[in-house]
């Protein structure tokens, strides 16, 4: 991964740095672990190993900070795995390292609002920013990472979800009868629409598609060329049901605590450089899978129209006032600010899922 805007954003960092007045004498050698549960290969591991692990050192010998950091990476499940990445960081298995709340239904709700809000945005950039108010404006949302001793850093988005099925999609009804599979929150999308919803995950939805046991899935287009999917599901809908935001960059808060005001800045700073590098990947790899995918010949892209799209959405069931319900104000209040600065950034969303709360 070439990297753009390190520099520039290192010097923010730096400028920021010099600015404060309270900068111990000496030198301080910090020892941390950068954890993950997934290797440095996807767009919200990668910024760890390359951006945040080297630029930290880098960025206080610019300006002059005698401080070091000693670090110990530990990626690809070395100390927890996927389930378990927010008590990962919060049990202080690792200092810092991505926490995915997509896997936490139970300690961190508010975090999913994202999933169960579909046709707002696949504005991925538009995610990360309201991820970031949700965090500066919304006491409960910020709160369900310092209840589980976290201290939120960085946004991680994942881009928009379509159709990959073994059979066209040139209308709504086409999808009526039909299973596929969306795992998780993901499955709210097809409520109301006819759908049978299978739970499964990435790495076994080729043999469930190539057996019978799915007729196509609900899908990132960056998850279909790495499993081959294409290869038994050939026809790619383009249907765009909304962006998400799936976790964070996340230090452990004992040892955020333990941190003087000067280092705290260091990895604020680049928590902001870490939500943009995952932006700037996750739009690389969104181009590549489609440019890649429609010089295959034996895959057929086409679109949903517009008309088909607000089928869609009119048919699912009022999952604003549902998510209300299962989280009560603190729920009120992070669906009425998703929405807002989502159409505030530029969305137009099919549904308005705030209405009337």
């Amino acid at each position: 991964m070439t990297r753009t805007t390190g520099l520039s954003t290192g010097a923010v960092i730096a400028a920021a740095m010099l600015a404060l007045t309270a900068i111990p004498a000496g030198a301080t050698d910090y020892k941390m672990t950068m954890g993950s549960s997934h290797p440095p290969v996807l767009p919200w591991t990668i910024p760890l190993k390359t951006l945040v692990v080297p630029d930290s050192n880098k960025i206080l010998q610019q300006v002059g900070i005698p401080d070091r950091i000693i670090w110990t990476e530990a990626y690809g499940g070395a100390l927890y795995n996927f389930n378990n990445t927010l008590e990962g960081v919060g049990d202080g298995l690792a200092d810092i390292g991505w926490v995915g709340s997509l896997w936490e239904p139970a300690k961190q709700p508010l975090q999913n609002v994202a999933y169960y809000m579909p046709f707002v945005t696949g504005d991925f950039r538009n995610m990360a920013k309201i991820q970031d108010k949700l965090i500066d404006t919304v006491p409960a949302f910020a709160a369900e990472w310092t209840k589980n001793n976290t201290v939120y850093l960085g946004a991680e988005v994942a881009d928009t979800y379509h159709l990959v099925t073994k059979f066209p999609v040139t209308k709504f009804e086409d999808l009526n009868g039909r299973k596929l599979i969306a795992p998780g929150a993901i499955a709210s999308r097809l409520q109301g629409t006819g759908v049978v919803a299978v739970d499964a995950g990435l790495p076994v939805f080729y043999n469930m598609l190539q057996t019978g046991v799915a007729d196509g899935a609900l899908i990132l287009i960056t998850g279909v060329l790495p499993f081959k999917l294409h290869e038994v599901a050939p026809y790619i809908t383009k249907v765009d049901t909304g962006a998400v935001f799936a976790g964070a960059l996340a230090m452990n808060k004992d040892t955020w605590d333990k941190l003087p005001p000067h280092m705290k800045v260091l990895f604020k700073g680049l928590g902001r450089e870490y939500a943009e590098m995952t932006n700037d990947i996750v739009a690389q790899r969104e181009a590549a899978a489609w440019a890649a995918l429609a010089k295959m010949p034996n895959v057929k892209i086409s679109e949903l129209p517009q008309a088909e799209r607000v089928k869609w959405a009119n048919a699912l069931p009022d999952m604003g006032a549902e998510w209300v319900k299962r989280n009560g104000e603190p729920g009120r209040q992070v669906l009425k600010v998703f929405m807002d600065e989502a159409r505030k950034n530029g969305a137009k969303p099919l549904r308005e899922w705030d209405k009337g709360l």
